[in-house]
C-alpha cells in the first residue's frame, strides 16, 4: 500500500520535526555565511569612492561630516581637582577669548599633544551636566 506523504507526518513526533527544523536552518546559516565571507571585502582604509563620489574619510580625523561642531582657542590642560569625589567634565579645556571655554573630552585624539597650542578642534557637542559646553573632539587642527 502507498501511503500519503500526509501520512508520513502523523506517525512523526514534534520533537522529530521541530530537530529537523533545526539542523536545517543552521546548515542554510552555515551554507549562507560561507557565501557572504567569499565576497570582497571592503577595507576601513582603502582610497575607494563612496557611492555619491567623493572620497571616503581614511580616518575619523578626516570625517567632516560626523564632526560638525567647531571652536577655537587655546587647548589647556584641565586642572586636577582638590576633591577627588567632585565630578568634572571632559579632560581638557579650550580657553577662548570672550567666550564660555569649552570642557573638551576624545577617544580619537591625544589630547594633550596640542596643550597650550592656539587650535580648532571639531567634534560633537554632548549633554554637560556642569559646564556650559561639553564637546567630544574627532579632529585637531593647529593654526
Amino acid at each position: 500500500m502507498i501511503r500519503l506523504p500526509a501520512e508520513r507526518f502523523k506517525k512523526l513526533s514534534l520533537n522529530h520535526i521541530f530537530l529537523g527544523i533545526v539542523f536545517l536552518s543552521v546548515a542554510l546559516g552555515t551554507i549562507t555565511g560561507y557565501f557572504l565571507s567569499q565576497g570582497d571585502a571592503i577595507s576601513a582604509t582603502s582610497d575607494t569612492n563612496t557611492s555619491n563620489g567623493k572620497q571616503a574619510a581614511k580616518n575619523p580625523e578626516q570625517d567632516t561630516r560626523t564632526f560638525r561642531d567647531f571652536a577655537e582657542g587655546t587647548l589647556k590642560a584641565r586642572p586636577i581637582s582638590k576633591n577627588l569625589g567632585e565630578y568634572v567634565e571632559g579632560t581638557h579645556i579650550l580657553v577662548r577669548e570672550g567666550a564660555v571655554p569649552v570642557a573638551l573630552t576624545s577617544s580619537v585624539v591625544d589630547l594633550s599633544q596640542y596643550e597650550n597650542k592656539d587650535v580648532k578642534v571639531f567634534g560633537e557637542t554632548q549633554k554637560a551636566i556642569k559646564e556650559g559646553w561639553l564637546m567630544d573632539v574627532g579632529k585637531v587642527e593647529e593654526k
